[in-house]
């Protein structure tokens, strides 16, 4: 008898180092389930667990179900979560360079984002992400930035004047609205709806994927095409975490989530003009503004990328301009 439960647990005790290098990945996203970025996730999950045999087991969780994105952040640099996907805005907390991309009209079409993404600044930006805890993966994508609001459709500057309008946390993000003349209120996501709902507030502006998954168009009636600010998704992973894993497990990590970017970053951009129409067909007005009216819209927040440009890394900017002087003249517009 003693010789048998001696062998049985044996036999336990090699599978355990099995199982415990099989135990679920926490993967966070504050995004809906429907949305392009959750799609990308699972296909992320789906190809690493693939790729290791099931060493790697990824769990999904959207809708901010592990917190908000600041809380997921944390999460990741204290290790006690593996890895999520969060907008750069939220990480110019620790790497001040990422305002980069919150600056308004300085991304103007996809081609000039891939540049960005793709090339010396985006590998740049991930370097200095690692001292913080924190290990970029890759570059996903949410789209450009667009204004809805329940008083008015947005064709001229004076439009946005004395709206009171949701922006995220983002220092860039409110002084560039208070540039435009409307009353900009940080607020996280997860509040945005009851907001606008109970007329706390006006306005706010995200890519047309996220208005129409969060539901924005049950409580806005206007949508005006802005495309103030472009917005990638970063896929990050805790150090603590990354730091533990086989050279072989960070190459089937990183590999997957940059072979879903591409996938993912299509798919957005296929997506958008059919959200545009489903949303105009559950009442929305959307309206597109004249080119005019949008030089003088960006002409009134230059003085904004002027102040933060000065506050980022020359490096960074030297990278940005490399990246941007790489893109065909005449590239396609958004």
């Amino acid at each position: 008898m003693k010789t048998r439960i001696a062998s049985v647990c044996l036999a336990l005790a090699a599978l355990l180092p099995a199982v415990t290098h099989a135990a679920e990945l926490k993967f966070g996203l504050g995004i809906a389930d429907d949305h392009p970025l959750a799609v990308g996730a699972r296909k992320f999950a789906d190809l690493v667990k693939e790729r290791s045999a099931g060493r790697l087991t990824i769990a999904t969780y959207s809708s901010n179900r592990l917190g908000s994105d600041p809380q997921m952040q944390q999460a990741l640099q204290a290790g006690v979560q593996q890895m999520m996907l969060g907008p750069p805005s939220n990480l110019v907390g620790v790497v001040r360079d990422f305002a980069i991309f919150d600056l308004p009209f300085t991304i103007t079409n996809y081609q000039e984002a891939d540049a960005l993404l793709d090339g010396r600044t985006g590998a740049l930006l991930f370097q200095k992400l690692e001292g913080a805890g924190l290990v970029g993966l890759a570059y996903w994508e949410t789209g450009f930035r667009e204004v809805t609001n329940s008083k008015r459709p947005i064709v001229r500057a004076e439009d946005l004047a004395g709206l009171k309008i949701r922006t995220m946390q983002s220092p860039v993000f409110l002084e560039s609205f208070k540039a435009l003349g409307a009353n900009a209120i940080p607020m996280p996501f997860t509040e945005v709806y009851t907001a606008l709902e109970t007329r706390a507030i006006d306005a706010q502006e995200n890519p047309v994927g996220i208005i129409q998954s969060a539901k924005i168009n049950e409580v806005q009636k206007y949508l005006s095409l802005t495309n103030h600010v472009y917005n990638p998704s970063v896929v990050m992973a805790s150090k603590k975490w990354w730091d533990g894993l086989s050279e072989a497990d960070r190459g089937i990590v990183r590999g997957a989530a940059r072979e879903v970017a591409t996938f993912q970053r299509r798919l957005v951009r296929e997506e958008a003009a059919k959200v545009l129409d489903q949303l105009k067909q559950n009442g929305m007005v959307i309206n597109e503004i004249p080119a005019s009216e949008l030089a003088l819209i960006r002409q009134k927040t230059l003085p904004v990328v002027r102040k933060y440009s000065e506050k980022l890394d020359p490096a960074v900017l030297a990278a940005a301009k490399h990246d941007l002087a790489e893109v065909p003249a005449g590239g396609k517009a958004q």
